[in-house]
């Protein structure tokens, strides 16, 4: 079996980068050190450190579609599908399916915001990008191979937590992420693997320094 996390790249926080099939897509696009041309850009929510208008501009082309939730009109107007939570949009290579992402017990990420996260699948890889979020419900009804969840900082899940999201939505693999910046280490995000029955993968962070 191809390695579901082949052509994934972690930059820092939330930006992931997925290059399979010919397709490049940019969750959250933040700290990348090079140029290219994403086919889809995914935008969660707007704080700093996932809506980086310098970052969506080095990848984005003319061509590159941008999803973003409805609610963040605002910040960005131009676009091209701005979703809300259970959306669905088909485009060439790609269905994106928005979920829900908020908190129940933390007051950043509110649960009124319409902020959004994302499953998709490329080269028969489900991927499932929870945003920044804690454990929700409505995980219970996502299918993936793979899940990316914030894990092991001050404002993130704990390992409990994550591996909750984890087994709920039938992920095989889970890459912690959104850890590093707030004095969390490779050991914090390394707690989850004793406490989900699949696999977890710490990635290496790959973003230009600060």
């Amino acid at each position: 079996m191809t390695d579901a996390l082949e052509g994934v790249t972690w930059f820092r926080q939330s930006s992931v980068r997925i290059r399979r099939e010919g397709l490049e897509i940019h969750v959250d696009p933040w700290g990348v050190p090079e140029t290219s041309t994403a086919h889809f850009i995914l935008l969660t929510h707007p704080h700093y450190d996932n809506f980086s208008e310098e970052d969506i501009a080095r990848v984005r082309g003319p061509e590159t579609v941008v999803v973003a939730p409805a609610t963040m009109k605002k910040q960005l107007d131009d676009a091209d599908h701005y979703l809300r939570p259970g959306d669905l949009v088909q485009l060439e290579g790609i269905d994106i399916l928005a979920v829900p992402a908020h908190n129940r017990n933390k007051k950043f990420h509110p649960p009124d915001s319409g902020w959004l996260g994302y499953v998709f699948t490329v080269g028969g890889i489900t991927y499932y990008h929870t945003g920044h979020t804690d454990f929700l419900d409505s995980m219970n009804g996502i299918q993936c191979d793979v899940v990316f969840v914030p894990c092991c900082s001050v404002y993130t899940m704990g390992p409990e937590e994550a591996a909750r999201t984890g087994k709920a939505c039938g992920a095989s693999v889970l890459v912690p992420i959104h850890w590093g910046e707030q004095k969390a280490s490779p050991d914090d995000a390394e707690t989850v693997a004793p406490l989900f029955p699949g696999q977890v993968r710490i990635l290496e962070r790959k973003a230009q320094n600060p």
